[in-house]
């Protein structure tokens, strides 16, 4: 099916072209003939715009307990976007991602495979109310929803998004990129308030749903004064755990973000969010603080991340992680990140109390 969508966007890109070789004395009038037959023949009102960016550089991680010391470059993230209108109010986004490293979906080799992170269509009814349907990032916290790995401060995400935003209906550490299948409405009532409101399956990306169930969320955003806002975002469905016993189907599962944000593109940029996640068997809490400050193109950040899973006590989840890192914008496309991060994990983690990493990375934006 990928081959047959190419072939006619690329036939009518070069279209033009051929039809001016054939008749050089009258271009315009065959640039015309061409345009028109597009217009009548193309599903959407334009062809789409390309884009997309590539996180690249060196990683290195060290447990010094267990002695397993790791340096490695890193191919982190390759995003293909795809953005097209299929109608005067209607809109379409396809994103892929080429480097992903999502649990089960790398080959044989242990090597990141690709994978579709973004297929959705939205209808702009108007401002105060848009429709989205397909496959799209839900809206639980900023970092999942209104921050993407483009414009994000440092090179990884909190453990919110890891742990919650993302957290997978099957496996314990399977990690969804905060993806699922959907509908979800989405407006603007004033110029002070936003909203999200979405019905998902509440189960694997790119997968149809095995039960009757819906995962629900509700999200809004106040924006009180220019830089600042408050978010909030409470979801209530089920999760399986395991995806062979049907007696571990509809176990609860509910999980609730809130935080604030200020960001001045010239001065401070400061977020700090709390999560919880409840259910059968399923207790977690975290939170996270970030502050920053805009020195032209240099930003320089620190951050606390602090997470706690309260039934699994004895595990790698339990940390307090401080990183200090800086931003440098070296083109409008390109900016260089380097973190480095200290991590304290809590007295019950076996093996190591302590972890390290440094990361060296460019992200790249065509």
């Amino acid at each position: 099916m990928k081959r047959l969508f190419v072939l006619p966007i690329v036939a009518l890109a070069f279209s033009p072209i051929f039809a001016a070789n054939e008749n050089e004395e009258n271009v315009e009038t065959s640039n015309i003939e061409v345009a028109t037959a597009t217009a009548q023949a193309a599903p959407c009102s334009a062809l789409p715009k390309i884009s997309g960016y590539l996180q690249t550089g060196w990683n290195y991680t060290n447990t010094p307990k267990e002695g397993t010391a790791k340096s490695t470059f890193q191919a982190k993230r390759l995003r293909l976007i795809m953005d097209g209108n299929c109608g005067e109010n209607i809109d379409f986004r396809l994103q892929i991602e080429a480097f992903n490293g999502i649990a089960g979906s790398t080959n044989g080799n242990g090597q990141k495979n690709i994978q579709v992170m973004d297929a959705f269509a939205t209808w702009k009814i108007m401002p105060e109310f848009k429709v989205r349907v397909g496959q799209f990032y839900t809206p639980l916290g900023y970092e999942n929803y209104d921050i993407s790995p483009a414009t994000l401060e440092t090179v990884d995400f909190s453990n919110i998004v890891y742990r919650m935003a993302c957290r997978n209906p099957y496996s314990y550490n399977f990690v969804d990129y905060g993806r699922d299948l959907g509908i979800m409405f989405i407006g603007d009532v004033t110029p002070y308030f936003h909203y999200d409101v979405a019905l998902t399956n509440g189960q694997l990306p790119c997968k149809d749903d095995n039960n009757t169930s819906k995962d629900v969320y509700v999200s809004g955003t106040f924006k009180p004064f220019k830089y600042f806002n408050v978010k909030a975002t409470y979801t209530f469905g089920s999760m399986e755990k395991s995806m062979t016993s049907a007696e571990d189907r509809g176990t609860e599962l509910n999980r609730f973000v809130g935080g604030a944000w200020y960001n001045n593109p010239e001065g401070f940029d400061v977020r700090a969010e709390y999560g919880m996640m409840n259910g059968a068997g399923v207790k977690e809490q975290g939170a996270y603080g970030l502050i920053g400050y805009h020195f032209g193109k240099i930003l320089p950040i620190a951050r606390w991340d602090w997470y706690q899973d309260r039934t699994n006590i004895a595990n790698a989840n339990n940390y307090n992680r401080i990183l200090l890192g800086c931003t440098y914008q070296l083109t409008k496309n390109t900016k260089i990140q380097v973190n480095a991060a200290h991590t304290m994990y809590g007295d019950n983690n076996p093996g190591y109390k302590t972890a390290e990493q440094v990361q060296i990375m460019g992200l790249f934006k065509f």
